[in-house]
C-alpha cells in the first residue's frame, strides 16, 4: 500500500510532495460535494472510529524515507500532509510531522485539513510541528455548510469548527491559512452570492487568518453539477476581503501561481506504477503527470495510452480539460 505520492504542482505552495496519512477507502468527517477524491466511503465522527484501519506510523515513514531518497529535495517547495479523507483522523500525525521535518529541514511542512476536529485539544496538540496549516472554510452559515460539506451526522456545528480554528490559531507557531472553495452547485446552491457570500466573508474576518486562499473546483467533483467560478469572481471576493485584511494576505487561484519549475527525481522505481499511484489519489491532466513525475511528454503519453488500452485508466472531460482517472476510483 502506498502512502506517499509524487510531487503535485500546487498553485499555493509550488511543487509539493504529498503524504497520505489515512489511505483508501476514503475516510472523512465530511462528504463534500466538490471533493476530487470522490464520495466518502467511511463517514466517521472521530479518530476512534478508524483506529484499527490506519497504517502504522512506521509503515508510513518507511515509504516516505524511500521517496525522499529518490527525490531531489532542491526541486520541491514543500511537503504536504493530506489524505484519502481528513488527515487529522490519524492521531500519529504529530509523530509523523516531527520525524519528517527532521528529514526535510528547511522545507515548509504543510497540513491540509477540513478543520472539523480542531475543537479537540488532543488534535490541536498534534499540529504544533507544521509550518503552514490550511483549514478549509466553505460557508459562513449552517445551512450552506451542511449543503456543501455534508458533515457526519450528529458531529459538529459550524460554530464549533470556527471556535476550533480560532483556538488553533492562538496555539500554533506557524501560518494559519483558510482555504475558501467558491462554487455553484445543483438547485441554485452557491457560496459566492447573496446572503451566503456575506456570511462567509463575515466569518473569515472573525477568524483573522494569516492568509486566505480563494479557490474553485476545477477538477472532477464527487457530485455532478458543480461549477467552477471565473477568476474575475474569485478576484472580486479576494478584493473585498483584502480591504479588511490587506491584499498581501489574499491568494487567488489564477493570480498566485507558484508552479514554475520542474520536479527532479534521482530515480524511479517503476514509473508506470508510480503514475497509477498518483491517479489513485486524484484525477490528473497529462500536464499534472508530467510535472509530478518529472518525465517527458512523450513518455507520459505512452504510459497513459497504455493504461487506457488495458482498461486501468479512463478519461473524464471537464470543460476543455481531459482528466485521467483510475477506473475503479474512488474505492481503490
Amino acid at each position: 500500500m502506498t502512502y506517499t505520492y509524487g510531487p503535485v504542482a500546487s498553485w499555493r505552495y509550488g511543487r509539493s510532495l504529498g503524504i497520505d496519512v489515512t489511505t483508501r477507502p476514503k475516510k472523512c468527517t465530511f462528504n463534500c460535494i466538490y471533493c476530487q477524491l470522490g464520495s466518502t466511503i467511511e463517514h466517521v465522527v472521530s479518530p476512534d472510529d478508524i483506529l484499527d484501519k490506519l497504517p502504522s506510523s512506521q509503515d508510513i515513514l518507511k515509504e516516505v524515507y524511500s521517496v525522499l531518497r529518490r527525490l531531489d529535495l532542491n526541486s520541491i517547495d514543500a511537503v504536504t500532509f493530506s489524505g484519502a479523507g481528513e488527515p487529522t483522523l490519524n492521531l500519529e500525525i504529530g509523530v509523523l510531522a516531527d520525524a519528517i521535518k527532521r528529514e526535510i529541514q528547511s522545507l515548509p511542512l504543510v497540513l491540509l485539513t477540513n478543520a472539523s476536529l480542531l475543537q479537540t485539544p488532543e488534535v490541536r496538540k498534534n499540529l504544533t510541528g507544521f509550518d503552514i496549516i490550511s483549514a478549509k472554510m466553505d460557508a459562513g452559515d449552517d445551512r450552506t455548510f451542511r449543503l456543501i460539506n455534508h458533515p457526519a451526522r450528529g458531529i459538529f456545528t459550524l460554530d464549533d469548527i470556527i471556535d476550533g480554528i480560532k483556538k488553533l490559531h492562538k496555539q500554533m507557531y506557524g501560518t494559519l491559512a483558510l482555504e475558501v472553495m467558491l462554487l455553484k452547485g445543483p438547485q441554485g446552491l452557491t457560496n459566492a452570492e447573496g446572503q451566503a457570500r456575506g456570511a462567509l466573508i463575515e466569518r473569515i474576518l472573525e477568524i483573522t487568518p494569516d492568509v486566505v486562499q480563494i479557490y474553485t473546483p476545477w477538477r472532477p467533483s464527487a457530485v455532478e453539477g458543480i461549477q467552477p467560478l471565473s477568476v474575475n469572481i474569485l478576484h472580486e471576493f479576494g478584493q473585498e476581503l483584502g480591504e479588511y485584511l490587506g491584499m498581501d494576505k489574499i491568494w487567488v487561484y489564477g493570480y498566485h501561481d507558484a508552479r514554475n519549475k520542474p520536479v527532479r527525481w534521482k530515480n524511479h522505481n517503476k514509473i508506470e506504477n508510480e503514475i497509477i499511484d498518483l491517479l489513485r489519489r486524484r484525477p490528473c491532466r497529462i500536464s499534472d503527470v508530467i510535472v509530478s513525475m518529472g518525465i517527458k511528454t512523450a513518455l507520459a503519453k505512452h504510459i497513459l495510452n497504455s493504461l487506457l488500452k488495458s482498461g486501468e485508466v479512463s478519461i473524464q472531460k471537464i470543460e476543455n480539460e481531459s482528466f485521467y482517472r483510475i477506473v475503479n476510483y474512488p474505492e481503490v
